[in-house]
């Protein structure tokens, strides 16, 4: 689009047409307060509170929110009625607020606190009683609404039409006496529900697994990487005081947009669980470290094909380079099973010998740009959620057609124009042959995407990853397969492929929760590495271990792009880091491994292998977006 020409407080400026004049003011560090106004909702005017001066037009306030630039406009902020106008509209919003900034979690990172101090009367005229609502109003386990503190932005009802595609918030009476409430007063149940904190612009939204707990300024922030998913969404890691007492969303427009799910909101309270595993035992009784891991190393050496590992889902890809080195020499042979993994063989430099994937080549950012998406063998709002969100934009916002194939209800079911073809049980790879004569696929008037998971095991994953590749040389699209565990592709890459069968192993090292099948009968020695006491962790060894709160390393999402962890929280002693274990475990199997830190096993990682290039996550110089 060519660029357009104005001018802002005196300030002549050139930006794209269709930009909003809100947005272009942001460009030269010009504030134009707003409440209802989020750069990723459909503006709608509604707080009045963008009010300012534009020429060409009217001689009255107009919104900065709704209106997009003109060639030479000039817009003005600063004038007496545009500074009166947006006095008056914070003026009608503190009427009724209930003032209670002291108690509310929303103090000290507060728009309206802010804006009334910088642009709101100094006194105000208003002297009757506020209106009162019950509160807080419980809207589900995890988040409370306080309606006396909500200054109907409507974020959050538009978040759920427009974004979540879910018709659970919505507004009751009308005028003064208008409240947000839930559908037919029913308990939220998206996963996606937890995104409405960070939008809402004042307190009257809030997480009821925080509340109370901190304020902004008792807190550090870190910005760090989710470990819920492989998505690998950006987040926020909060910290008081050595425990983790917030998590939020940290925009990254490449993978997240800003968003996250409740899994990576609000599955964070065993970071401060009182039982946390802190020193190592055998037999139950408290051990060294030294001993504890001589013990392990004594059970599990040289058991061959008799050894098994169970590892965890989010192991790192630092801890998996060191771990196929303990594969390579003295744990040779072993069976190995990652926690929650797929079936979908990884990029061909690190997948078993036979139906390697090639490269994924798509990005998630071009999802946004698909005009047919075809989501095969999987339920994305349970495999990996952001990339349901993703979809979802690509169909509201840009007109893309969608066909899945599935055999049972998806989210995605809600878009009327879902073209889903319910497939039996393993027969989704037929299916996928059909589509290149599908109508939508015929001429589907740009990129195709084309997404593909294992089904939960119930498909041929190598005849299915063939006919996704043939369906996307056909059509001219790209590929994306969908692992689930949070650093699969990381852990496949470093050839730690994790999808043996544990059965018949007479040893059995439990890293992270016991594997899903339970232990096996045919286990006489057995050792757990975890952070949590378990069911299933009856070992004769137990390590303690760290978790993403205290880690660092990388992780590699499903698109295979590589982000660095970032610790809020140091690792409090005894426990120790996941490489110094795994480097005392090695010398305790009579194998020399020599590094002082992470870093120098991420030198060698990248002297070994290059690709994919490392990513790191954007840096936090703030809160989430207001």
């Amino acid at each position: 689009m060519p660029d357009v020409n104005l001018t802002i407080d005196g300030h002549k400026i050139a930006v794209p047409a269709g930009t909003l004049v809100v947005e272009a003011a942001k460009t030269i560090g010009i504030e134009i307060p707003v409440f209802c106004y989020h750069h990723k909702l459909d503006p709608v005017g509604a707080c009045r509170l963008c009010l300012v001066e534009m020429t060409p037009g009217p001689p009255r306030p107009q919104t900065a929110c709704t209106t997009p630039v003109a060639e030479g406009m000039v817009v003005k902020t600063q004038t007496a009625m545009a500074v009166q106008a947006r006095a008056d509209i914070l003026e009608f919003e503190l009427a009724n607020h209930p003032l209670d900034c002291p108690v509310c979690d929303k103090g000290g990172e507060c728009p309206l606190q802010d804006f009334t101090f910088r642009h709101g009367y100094p006194t105000s005229r208003i002297d009757g009683p506020r209106l009162h609502f019950k509160k807080p109003i419980p809207l589900s386990d995890k988040i409370a609404l306080d309606r006396e503190r909500c200054v109907l932005c409507y974020r959050c009802t538009r978040y759920y039409d427009e974004i979540a595609w879910e018709q659970e918030l919505t507004t009751d009476e009308r005028g003064v006496q208008s409240f947000i409430t839930s559908q037919f007063e029913q308990p939220l149940k998206s996963i996606f529900s937890g995104n409405i904190i960070d939008l809402c612009p004042v307190g009257a939204l809030t997480s009821r697994v925080w509340r109370f707990e901190s304020r902004p300024w008792d807190m550090t922030h870190t910005a760090s990487v989710c470990s819920k998913c492989a998505v690998g969404c950006s987040v926020t890691l909060w910290q008081r005081r050595g425990q983790l007492v917030r998590v939020t969303s940290h925009e990254n427009d490449d993978i997240d947009e800003g968003w996250i799910c409740d899994r990576g909101r609000f599955d964070y309270t065993d970071v401060n669980d009182p039982s946390r595993l802190r020193t190592p035992t055998i037999k139950g009784a408290r051990a060294t470290w030294a001993d504890a891991i001589n013990a392990l190393a004594a059970g599990i050496k040289g058991k061959g094909a008799k050894l098994g590992v169970s590892l965890p889902h989010d192991i790192t890809n630092e801890e998996a380079f060191l771990f196929r080195k303990l594969l390579d020499g003295p744990l040779k042979g072993a069976k190995v099973k990652m926690h929650g993994r797929t079936a979908i063989p990884g990029p061909a430099n690190g997948s078993r010998a036979q139906g390697a994937l090639p490269e994924s080549l798509m990005r998630i950012r071009e999802i946004d740009d698909a005009r047919v998406i075809v989501v095969v063998a999987s339920d994305l709002e349970h495999d990996v959620p952001i990339i349901d969100l993703r979809v979802k934009k690509a169909i509201s916002k840009r007109g893309a057609k969608l066909i899945v194939v599935y055999p049972d209800s998806v989210d995605l079911d809600r878009h009327p124009g879902t073209v889903h073809i319910r497939n039996a049980p393993g027969s989704a790879a037929a299916e996928v042959r059909k589509l290149a004569s599908h109508e939508l696929l015929r001429d589907p008037g740009g990129p195709v995407a084309i997404l593909f998971g294992d089904g939960y095991g119930g498909e041929d994953i190598d005849d299915l990853a063939s006919a996704c590749g043939d369906l996307a040389r056909k059509v001219g699209g790209k590929e994306m397969a969908l692992y689930r565990a949070t650093n699969e592709r990381g852990a496949l890459a470093a050839g730690v492929a994790g999808w043996d069968k544990l059965d018949g192993v007479e040893a059995l090292f439990s890293w992270g929760p016991p594997p899903t099948a339970g232990i096996p009968k045919s286990v006489k020695f057995s050792a757990s590495w975890d952070h949590l006491p378990r069911a299933g962790h009856e070992a004769a060894v137990v390590l303690p271990a760290t978790t993403f709160a205290e880690r660092q390393g990388s992780y590699t999402n499903l698109e295979g792009t590589v982000q660095f962890l970032r610790p809020p929280i140091p690792v409090p002693a005894p426990l120790k880091e996941g490489w110094e274990v795994l480097c005392e475990l090695a010398a305790a199997l009579g194998l020399h491994l020599d590094y002082a830190g992470v870093a120098p096993i991420q030198r060698e990682m990248a002297l070994q292998t290059p690709d994919p290039e490392p990513a790191p996550p954007p840096v936090l110089v703030g809160p989430a977006h207001p």
